[in-house]
């Protein structure tokens, strides 16, 4: 619910000259959604454990084009890897770069708090939870959910899907809801099926192939594949039509 919340402010919020800041230690499909991750602009990695959460953040595959941030070290205090949404001052066709921000130990952090707090004091102007009062937020879920035009959608455990998509789906876990495309090669061989019969199954389910770059040990490839976004529309589809079809029954069970 507050992903979608989240979702709705990244999209509406620039234009009233608000911007959104989102940090969380790792921003996989649970803590940050497909469809928030979509609308976010600039990514900041700082050190993490291994190149797969690095790629969570930075972008599939980017530990291949030389960003890493799992290769800093822990002495490369505020160091990252900054994937910028836009033009910056090392140019317009960069992809991505190493950028120190400017660090404070938490011992100044706190005496900047204790500061703040204490000119707050003198002026009377400290309030909510900082003055000891108990102010629950506000925040109407109705109205908010009607704003944003969410409704609501089963979770993949609870659709039953045709072959080959569940096996698909399966097999990517919760990769279809991190990662951006997904090779044939990949899929025939993980479900151990012929290209070509995978590809005449998944287009009757909605799901047509299409190309892509992406880097090998031998190169940049162009290779066909599946792009995740039409797995889960596809999901979405099957789970939309169970449920038409559920309520249908249920009508004719009352008459």
């Amino acid at each position: 619910y507050i992903g979608e919340l989240l979702t709705w402010l990244a999209k509406k919020a620039p234009a009233a000259g608000i911007i959104l800041v989102l940090a969380t230690q790792r921003p996989d499909s649970k803590t940050i959604p497909t469809k928030l991750r979509a609308v976010l602009g600039s990514r900041f990695a700082l050190r993490v454990m291994d190149f797969r959460d690095s790629n969570i953040i930075l972008g599939e595959q980017m530990n291949t084009r030389g960003y890493d941030s799992s290769r800093l070290l822990p002495s490369h205090r505020g160091v990252g890897i900054l994937r910028p949404d836009g033009e910056t001052q090392a140019g317009a066709d960069v992809l991505a770069l190493t950028v120190r921000t400017y660090y404070m130990p938490n011992e100044d952090w706190r005496e900047i708090c204790d500061r703040g707090r204490s000119l707050r004091e003198t002026e009377g102007t400290l309030s909510g939870h900082a003055a000891g009062h108990d102010v629950p937020p506000m925040l109407d879920r109705s109205a908010a959910a009607k704003a944003i035009g969410t409704g609501t959608v089963a979770s993949l455990a609870e659709v039953e899907l045709p072959e080959p998509l569940a096996s698909v789906v399966d097999y990517l876990g919760d990769d279809v809801n991190t990662r951006d495309f997904v090779p044939t090669a990949e899929l025939a061989e993980a479900l151990e099926v012929e290209m070509t019969a995978l590809g005449v199954d998944m287009g009757e389910l909605g799901c047509r192939p299409t190309r892509q770059y992406v880097p090998t040990d031998e190169g940049t490839r162009r290779v066909r594949g599946y792009l995740t976004a039409d797995l889960r529309a596809a999901v979405e589809r099957i789970a939309a039509d169970d449920e038409i079809g559920t309520s249908g029954e249920a009508d004719g069970t009352r008459q």
